[in-house]
């Protein structure tokens, strides 16, 4: 599926509830750019913009199952906060996705998956958590800034560093 073809086709996901969200999220100061790239796409994302959501939202579907999900707000914002703090601090790097939304038949395949897992969608099709690699910078750089605001939990794997929104902070690293 191509970029158009995603377009089309993510206008008539239901999105717009979740619109809301996205005003409040350019209400506050707040970060709202990503550059995230997945297999050979890459894109400098303003998920401010229904565009830029719809784009954020294809990058982080699940693709095994070819399904687009919601991603939460405050994920994403989390992550612009990080790309934002590693450039000012140690150096500019693009995020490179490794997984976003997770249908029950994906996480069932994926090792070591959690079965209450947060990419999971919840009944509205939001998922709240993605796995994600830096491009030229530290996995555990990236993950102590992303420990820092305390928003949810954050799995530090050899190959990326997971990150979710949720009530209770948790951290592990299992990069034995």
């Amino acid at each position: 599926m191509n970029r158009r073809q995603f377009l089309a086709a993510a206008s008539s996901v239901s999105l717009a509830v979740h619109l809301d969200k996205l005003a409040w999220a350019t209400q506050s100061p707040s970060y709202t750019l990503l550059d995230v790239q997945r297999g050979s796409d890459r894109f400098q994302i303003d998920f401010s913009t229904q565009e830029g959501f719809r784009t954020a939202a294809w990058l982080l579907r699940d693709i095994r199952a070819n399904r687009v999900g919601i991603p939460n707000i405050e994920m994403l914002q989390l992550a612009a906060w990080a790309q934002v703090v590693l450039a000012e601090h140690h150096a500019y790097t693009v995020f490179e996705v490794t997984s976003g939304l997770r249908t029950q038949q994906t996480n069932s395949v994926v090792e070591g998956a959690a079965r209450n897992s947060r990419h999971l969608p919840d009944a509205g099709g939001q998922f709240f958590a993605m796995d994600i690699k830096p491009i030229g910078v530290n996995i555990d750089q990236l993950a102590k800034i992303l420990q820092y605001p305390a928003f949810g939990g954050v799995g530090i794997y050899r190959s990326h560093v997971h990150f979710d929104i949720r009530e209770k902070v948790v951290h592990w690293n299992s990069k034995k």
